[in-house]
This record gives C-alpha cells, sequence and structure tokens, in this order.
C-alpha cells in the first residue's frame, strides 16, 4: 500500500527520525502557496515500515502530519 502524507503550513520540510541509533531523514517537498493559502508539503512511501515510524511520531499524533492520499 502506498501513503502520501502531508505537513500542515509548509511548502517544504525535512525530518529526521532517530531509529536504534540510525537517523533516518525524510523530505516533504512539493508545497506551495496559493489563492486559498498553503498547500502542504507531501512525502509519498509504499514502505510499511516508514509508514509505521511516521505514524508513531508526535507531529502524526497531534494532526500536524495527516495521511493525503492512501492506495491499497
Amino acid at each position: 500500500m502506498t501513503k502520501t502524507y502531508a505537513v500542515k503550513g509548509l511548502i517544504d520540510w525535512q525530518m529526521a527520525l532517530n531509529i536504534g541509533g540510525a537517523t533516518i531523514k525524510i523530505c516533504f517537498s512539493g508545497g506551495r502557496m496559493g489563492s486559498n493559502g498553503v498547500l502542504p508539503a507531501k512525502y509519498t512511501t509504499d514502505s510499511p515500515a516508514i509508514q509505521d515510524m511516521i505514524e508513531k511520531t508526535d507531529y502524526f499524533r497531534q494532526k500536524r502530519i495527516f495521511i493525503y492520499d492512501y492506495r491499497p
């Protein structure tokens, strides 16, 4: 399954996740300023491990990051 995540209010953002001593950088991009405000930066992955890591962050729990699109 493929999920696209978006981050509210930002047009580009790089998130660093620390997993078992390793740092994984996730780059949200493609956002832009539009006539209706900010269109959010997005990140797409089909990796269940990365999806799980994103969904366990405080950003996701606080709804700063949200699922923009889901494709089974």
